[in-house]
């Protein structure tokens, strides 16, 4: 079984990571890969490159088992689709693919390339966060109440998961580096170190893609 957390990285933090723990535990998976997007196509562009992102990734989880990264948005430098990039995992038939989504970016799904057919080609994890509501009218058919039920089939199913909060983002970082800070405790040493060397900062605003 495999997780996947999408999105711009810029720059990846401990709330990711926070998060892919998490969900790799609950959910028993074997993988989890990190899919940074290459250009986003509702959201503003990352500061850091591709290979600047990509590379602050491969630094946050080399001392993590079952964390890879997923380079297909990346190596077609396109705008980045959800749909596009799972059509791709596909051609690995019989393993269950879980798409991680906040409670925030599940309510905009509807609104994404082709939802219907990102459920037939994955489960839907929904992380829930304090303060935001989830719409369940959509795509009810699809939710589940617990992860037991996962095994069943291999996508097509809609489950929250709680997750425990960490208080680290991306837009709060960059404006701490950007308004000089030389380490920041939400990211991981190495990347700090980094960003630090390539002179990145400021980091300025930038979204996930869908």
């Amino acid at each position: 079984m495999i997780g996947i957390l999408g999105g711009t990285f810029d720059p990846i933090h401990n709330g990711h990571l926070h998060i892919a723990r998490q969900v790799m535990q609950q959910l028993k998976l074997n993988d989890l890969q990190f899919m940074p997007c290459a250009r986003p196509v509702h959201r503003a562009q990352p500061m850091a490159s591709s290979a600047q992102r990509l590379r602050m990734i491969e630094l946050a989880i080399a001392k993590s088992p079952g964390f890879s990264v997923n380079t297909s948005e990346l190596d077609r430098d396109t705008p980045s689709y959800t749909v596009d990039s799972l059509r791709e995992c596909s051609t690995v038939p019989g393993r269950a693919r879980f798409l991680l989504l906040g409670a925030d970016a599940y309510n905009g799904f509807h609104n994404w390339k082709q939802p219907d057919e990102i459920l037939d080609l994955a489960h839907l994890v929904v992380c829930l966060r304090p303060g935001v509501e989830i719409d369940r009218t959509r795509f009810a058919g699809h939710w589940i109440d617990s992860a037991s039920q996962l095994t069943t089939r291999t996508a097509g199913a809609i489950l929250k998961l709680e997750i425990e909060e960490c208080d680290c983002s991306s837009s709060a970082i960059r404006e701490a580096l950007g308004n000089g800070a030389v380490r920041h405790e939400c990211l991981a040493p190495a990347v700090n170190d980094y960003i630090n060397l390539n002179r990145l900062k400021p980091l300025r605003h930038s979204r996930q893609s869908t």
